[in-house]
């Protein structure tokens, strides 16, 4: 590949790098970045107006494979992750078998390199089976190339094997991804308010959230163990961490795209596409997941992409499957927060690139000369409208569907390869 992008808007806030130039790149790697390159090309992009900046770092994506292939597949919605921007993605244990065994890493790894649109940093399973008994062995999935390791939104029960596992992690040096969920106050299907009451819902309290951030936090304290909190919904769950952080505590945290743009409003006519888990909760949670992003209390944005067949999410709300299919709308619904809560662009793409790189202990990709190019271009001004037919994940369950969007990756390039380009 032999490219130069024109005028693009270079974009790195690793290294405080914004300004208009050209890019060049060859053989995998960006070769210059300057104002009126000559080269001799293959293929040059007009790129003015655009963002040429690091491609993504996802820190939570469910790509279902192995054993659940309906409803996506390793290959279809990594495809989906590239046309979002996306280069490495972190997908949860919980598949069918999950994790636990270095077999099943093996595979995920063979089937991502394969289909060669993203890079993939396995997460290994905490507990056998994610059943948060037994623990697994965590060291020997280290060395199979796990980087992190998560019991997915599965709660212990027993607090005796939560410490044995932040023991043992603490011990080897590895990290652990919390979803804070106290699975017996999480047992409902939406915010616990109002509107809950008015639908006839069960509700789910904050407190379902902040009880299990509390408890982890003194776990995380008391055996030094490096956590990274998964999905913050609430206004208190932010609050908890800002003071965790402020007395010295070295946690990090991260909020989905869908918690930052959608409140619980959604559900008014049991919309059953923003059924998911955590809930979607009030305006001034939003407010407060905006704000924490801002100033860096959370540090990270994720995708928590959940793609599901069309009957997952055709039955009475309660009886639907939890989750969203995030990766054909992701572009134009982070554009709108540019300006909400003093959030600049600045903001939204660190939180993509450099600080989940940083989190997963993984390479930041660079937008530097020498750097292998892996980038991604987006037109955020770009119209269009969205329809089944121009759907890259396998996911029925996708919100705003025939509608008009703006803003869209139309290139993406892994290690100087397109995995993704706009006709």
């Amino acid at each position: 590949m032999n490219m130069l992008i024109r005028q693009a808007r270079v974009l790195d806030p690793k290294q405080q790098l914004d300004c208009v130039a050209d890019v060049h790149i060859k053989d995998g790697k960006i070769q210059s970045i300057g104002h009126n390159l000559k080269s001799q090309v293959d293929q040059v992009i007009d790129a003015q107006n655009h963002i040429l900046c690091p491609s993504f770092t996802d820190l939570l994506t469910y790509l279902r494979q192995p054993g659940n292939s309906q409803q996506g597949t390793i290959a279809s919605e990594t495809q989906a992750a590239a046309s979002a921007g996306f280069g490495t993605l972190l997908p949860s244990p919980d598949t069918q078998p999950c994790t636990d065994s270095t077999a099943v890493l093996e595979l995920v790894q063979d089937r991502a390199q394969q289909a060669g649109f993203c890079q993939l940093l396995p997460v290994g399973a905490l507990t056998q089976g994610l059943k948060s008994s037994h623990l697994s062995n965590m060291q020997r999935l280290s060395q199979a190339g796990a980087r992190v390791f998560s019991n997915a939104g599965y709660d212990f029960a027993d607090n005796t094997i939560l410490l044995r596992c932040y023991e043992y992690a603490a011990t080897y040096g590895l990290k652990i991804f919390v979803q804070a969920r106290d699975e017996a106050l999480s047992n409902g299907h939406m915010h616990s308010g109002a509107l809950a009451t008015r639908l006839g819902l069960n509700g789910i309290p904050v407190i379902a959230e902040t009880l299990a951030i509390s408890r982890h936090l003194q776990f995380m304290q008391h055996t030094g163990v490096s956590g990274h909190f998964q999905q913050l919904s609430s206004a208190d769950g932010v609050q908890m961490i800002r003071q965790a952080k402020a007395q010295g505590m070295s946690i990090t945290a991260d909020v989905d795209l869908a918690h930052l743009c959608f409140t619980e409003q959604q559900l008014h006519s049991y919309a059953s596409q923003y059924h998911v888990q955590p809930p979607l909760r009030s305006e001034t949670d939003r407010q407060a997941l905006l704000a924490g992003l801002a100033d860096g209390t959370i540090d990270a944005i994720v995708s928590a992409h959940q793609p599901h067949e069309a009957a997952a999410k055709q039955a009475p709300f309660a009886d639907t499957a939890t989750g969203m299919a995030m990766y054909d709308l992701f572009i134009p619904l982070l554009l709108t927060l540019e300006g909400q809560a003093n959030l600049t662009i600045d903001h939204l793409i660190n939180a993509l690139t450099h600080n989940p790189a940083s989190i997963a202990g993984s390479n930041s990709h660079r937008l530097t000369k020498g750097a292998i190019a892996n980038l991604c271009l987006i037109d955020p001004n770009q119209q269009w409208h969205f329809d089944t037919h121009q759907q890259q994940s396998h996911g029925a369950n996708i919100c705003l569907n025939n509608m008009s969007h703006q803003g869209r990756v139309v290139l993406t390039l892994q290690q100087g390869r397109v995995t993704w380009q706009t006709s």
